[in-house]
């Protein structure tokens, strides 16, 4: 749809319309304007704010949406899409959602009316506007997933890792040092990621035939915060706890803490897993046991995968998954196969 289109719907100037979508308060009469934004919505149309006398075939730019900024995974993501889209000569839209919904569509909008070449996005949940969902899936914008699924883009390609068997290759190696009372402090409960490592997780312990425990699944944020209070609470209540499965680095850094202030020795009382293996984690107290995901890694390939995308090259639109491994550190005890 453009702007000739619309104004052919309604009846009425291409002029007239400009007028309505920049918002004129003259030339325009209140019945008129409301017939020309009740079709814009209907249909689905974004107006192109780039556009002028000139036709751009290509802006050259690439947007991407991240939900936490703060959260020390995704600067490492940011960092491989960065370096990609600067040495194909790309210029980067970054946005920050703080795990807004609102937020993510108000910057998928932006995309759209600044007509970037392609988009990146690590989602943080189901779009509510829905005209606006079926305006970016008829406008032909490649779309890149990072990290997490999403029903509404499932038809995309993204760059992932399996984090069901990366879970249970993490909580198999706290089981193998003879874990068996596993906290497992979640992350967000809607987040595809969370809902994978659970089902990891409750692998490794059928495998072991260790009961699950519907207490011992704690969901919150992604943050130091997050695990930090979680354990100043709980601990009391569950003083049988051997271990906790941080579903992200950031809180483990606040499950730390919390042992550290509470003097419970880790690992000799209780081991700490972590996941992700943010830049920091060796420098612990004590270094930080992780699932180790390639973090610059993924935000490099998906970039690529974009580029070829815009491209239109041959299996651009295939997902792709990347490897995880387990750096063992002192966080953990030593398993039964380990050197002593």
């Amino acid at each position: 749809m453009n702007i000739n289109d619309i104004a052919h719907m309604v009846g009425v100037s291409k002029g007239t319309v400009s007028r309505v979508i920049n918002n004129s308060k003259t030339g325009v009469s209140e019945e008129t304007r409301a017939r020309i934004l009740k079709t814009i919505e209907e249909v689905g149309y974004i107006p192109n704010r780039m556009a002028g006398s000139i036709a751009i075939a290509k802006t050259k730019t690439i947007g991407l949406i991240i939900p936490d900024i703060q959260n020390l995974f995704f600067p490492q993501m940011v960092r491989g899409v960065e370096n990609c889209a600067m040495e194909n000569g790309y210029s980067l839209f970054l946005c920050n959602t703080d795990s807004s919904i609102r937020k993510q569509e108000i910057y998928l909008r932006a995309f759209m009316e600044k007509r970037v070449d392609g988009i990146l996005i690590n989602t943080c949940g189901v779009m509510q506007d829905r005209t606006l969902w079926k305006s970016i899936c008829q406008s032909g914008i490649p779309i890149v997933l990072l990290d997490r699924k999403t029903s509404d883009f499932a038809d995309k390609p993204g760059i992932f890792i399996d984090n069901r068997e990366a879970a249970y290759m993490g909580v198999s190696h706290l089981i193998d040092t003879g874990c068996r009372k596993i906290l497992f402090l979640c992350g967000p409960k809607d987040v595809f990621t969370s809902s994978e490592r659970l089902k990891g997780y409750c692998k490794a312990l059928h495998i072991a035939d260790i009961p699950y425990r519907e207490d011992y699944v704690i969901y919150g944020t992604h943050t130091a915060q997050y695990g930090y209070d979680t354990i100043k609470e709980l601990l009391p209540r569950y003083p049988e706890v051997d271990a906790v499965f941080a579903g992200a680095d950031t809180i483990a850094v606040g499950v730390l803490k919390a042992l550290r202030e509470m003097e419970i020795p880790v690992p000799d009382q209780i081991s700490v897993l972590g996941f992700d293996n943010i830049m920091f984690s060796e420098f612990l107290s004590p270094p930080l046991t992780t699932v180790a995901q390639p973090i610059y890694d993924i935000g490099y390939r998906a970039a690529e995968k974009l580029l070829s995308c815009i491209r239109h090259e041959p299996g651009s639109d295939k997902s792709e998954y990347m490897g995880t491994v387990l750096i063992q550190r002192e966080s953990t005890r030593k398993g039964r196969g380990d050197e002593t």
